[in-house]
C-alpha cells in the first residue's frame, strides 16, 4: 500500500503505512521488515524535502540491514543514503559552508565504497577536492582528484 501511494506522490499516506509496516515488524522481530519500513520512511522524508529526518530514517534502515546481513537490501539503502548525503552536502556548500560539506561528502564516500557504488565514489572525490580547491588546500584537493582519476581510469571513464 506504502508503494501505491509513493507513486501517487501522496508521501503523508505513504509514510503512515510505513509505519504501520514497521510497528508489525518490530512486534514480531523481523528485521527485513524494519529495514525496508525505515527505507520507505527515510525516501518519503527525502520527497518532501526532509533531509535530515531522511537521512535518520536511511541510517535505521542501513543499521537493521546490516545485522540481519540482508546484503541485497543493505546496497539499495545504501545508494538511497548516498543521494541523502550527497544532498545535504551539496547544499552546505552552496551555503559557503565547507567544513560540514566536507563532513557529509566524507560519509558518502564511505557508504557509497561499502556499496562498492565507484560512480557514487568518483563523484564525492571530485566534490571534495573541488572544495579543499576552493580553501586553496592544494595538496588535499590533489589527493582526492587523484583518486577521482584512478576510480574513472578503472571504470575506463
Amino acid at each position: 500500500m506504502a508503494n501505491d501511494f509513493e507513486l501517487l506522490n501522496d508521501f503523508e499516506t505513504a509514510s503512515y503505512f510505513h509505519k504501520r509496516c514497521l510497528d508489525v515488524a518490530v512486534e514480531f522481530k523481523f528485521a527485513e521488515g524494519q529495514a525496508l519500513a525505515f527505507k520507505g520512511l527515510g525516501i518519503c522524508e527525502e520527497k518532501v524535502l526532509n533531509k535530515f529526518e531522511a537521512m535518520g530514517h536511511l541510517e535505521t534502515a542501513l543499521e537493521k540491514a546490516v545485522e540481519a546481513n540482508l546484503e541485497q537490501i543493505t546496497r539499495e539503502i545504501s545508494k538511497d543514503l548516498v543521494r541523502v548525503y550527497q544532498l545535504i552536502a551539496i547544499e552546505y556548500d552552496e551555503k559557503g559552508e565547507a567544513e560540514l560539506s566536507l563532513q557529509f561528502f566524507e560519509k558518502c564516500l564511505e557508504v557509497a565504497r561499502r556499496a562498492h557504488d565507484t560512480v557514487k565514489e568518483a563523484e564525492c572525490y571530485q566534490q571534495i577536492a573541488l572544495i579543499y580547491e576552493r580553501q586553496d588546500e592544494m595538496s588535499s584537493a590533489i589527493e582526492y582528484l587523484n583518486r577521482f582519476l584512478e576510480i574513472c581510469i578503472e571504470n575506463k571513464n
